[in-house]
């Protein structure tokens, strides 16, 4: 047998699972699919019949979707299922038209549509040399570092100057506005989160290589004050995955070993005994006066 040496190595979905709404659309452009199908064949001069005879253009699926056996929707659907997880796994956002974001970073999107993940902030470090690491297992927005225990859930991580943070989607570093710095990630690279508070200064790694300014330096930020201290933050857009690992168990990070331990700093929660207590930002519904002529919306009174 003779071989070329190409070794097929598909994207890796294992970690890709769709939301309730994404398997909705799934399910809608399937049906679109078969419909699309039909109506060709409808053209070619195709007819239904029980039974399928090619000859004379005649196949029993020329039906509504809804009437087709299940074998052949389960085949349309996981078809389709791969190719949304697929565009999911390159860090694509799909979500229903009401959901979805108006433009393409996280400064556009609002509410549920961004959650920004904290740990609890009586963990905040005032001294020392801590690290953590940040696996991103879709590519899209998301941002990962270091912040204020008071950093805002309903400010934009990084606009203001109560976080540090790392865009590996547009290679950028954040504090109150942003600036190229380091290089783009890709599903799978880990990111590795430092802070120096002896030297107080931030830098980042990317799979164990420490990324650098346009400049040429490796300090993400300088000179930094201490203040009310650092905790680990990231903030993941719509239909992101990221695993942060905060070092409880040292063996399970990646890239410590090559540059975090010899130049003496310590996981963010090695002496800690039990999990990390992590925070995220979750909205909750507003109510606002509506007006009486608003154009889609009737207003009615109840008195009791």
């Amino acid at each position: 047998v003779m071989s070329n040496g190409y070794k097929p190595a598909p994207l890796d979905l294992n970690h890709v699972k769709l939301t309730p709404n994404q398997n909705q659309l799934v399910e809608k452009l399937a049906e679109n699919g078969h419909n699309v199908w039909a109506r060709d064949r409808v053209r070619q001069g195709w007819t239904y019949s029980i039974v399928q005879d090619i000859l004379n253009k005649r196949n029993p699926r020329l039906v509504p979707y809804n009437l087709l056996d299940e074998r052949t929707k389960k085949t349309n659907r996981d078809s389709v299922n791969n190719a949304v997880r697929t565009l999911i796994g390159y860090g694509y956002n799909i979500e229903p038209p009401d959901q979805e974001s108006s433009g393409h970073g996280l400064e556009n999107t609002r509410g549920d549509k961004v959650r920004i993940f904290r740990a609890e902030r009586s963990y905040a470090v005032t001294q020392g040399k801590w690290y953590f690491e940040f696996e991103a297992v879709t590519t899209g927005e998301m941002r990962v570092g270091w912040a204020r225990p008071s950093v805002r859930s309903d400010t934009e991580l990084g606009a203001d100057e109560l976080a540090y943070v790392f865009n590996g989607n547009k290679a950028q570093r954040w504090h109150i506005g942003n600036e190229p710095f380091g290089r783009q990630w890709q599903s799978g690279d880990v990111v590795g989160c430092m802070i120096d508070l002896t030297e107080m200064n931030i830098m980042f790694t990317l799979n164990g290589e420490m990324l650098i300014s346009d400049s040429g330096s490796e300090m993400a930020f300088k000179d930094i004050e201490i203040g009310e201290g650092f905790i680990p933050v990231c903030a993941l857009g719509l239909s992101q995955v990221g695993r942060i690992n905060l070092g409880q168990n040292v063996s399970s990070l990646r890239y410590f070993a090559i540059c975090g331990l010899q130049e003496g700093f310590e996981p963010f929660a090695i002496n800690m005994k039990r999990d990390t207590t992590m925070w995220f930002s979750k909205s909750l519904p507003q109510f606002v006066p509506v007006p009486t002529d608003h154009n889609h919306m009737e207003v009615i009174f109840i008195y009791e």
